[in-house]
């Protein structure tokens, strides 16, 4: 049983970024999205890539259902 503002269990969820150059980055988990994400900083972005963390990150990112 779920309460108030809980996912139920059987519901699957990625996650989505849309960088500000364009790309679209994706993850299954929340690790995976802090992944991706830092890896393209470091990769088209690396003036910035000290600048960002997880929490940069997962603030930024969309939790969205999986299809």
């Amino acid at each position: 049983m779920t309460t108030p503002g809980e996912a139920p269990d059987d519901l699957r969820f990625h996650y989505v970024l849309d960088c500000p150059c364009g790309a679209t980055l994706t993850g299954a988990t929340e690790d995976e999205i802090v992944e991706v994400a830092l890896a393209h900083l470091r990769q088209q972005h690396p003036e910035m890539a000290d600048n960002y963390g997880r929490e940069h990150v997962l603030v930024m990112a969309r939790r969205l259902l999986a299809p």
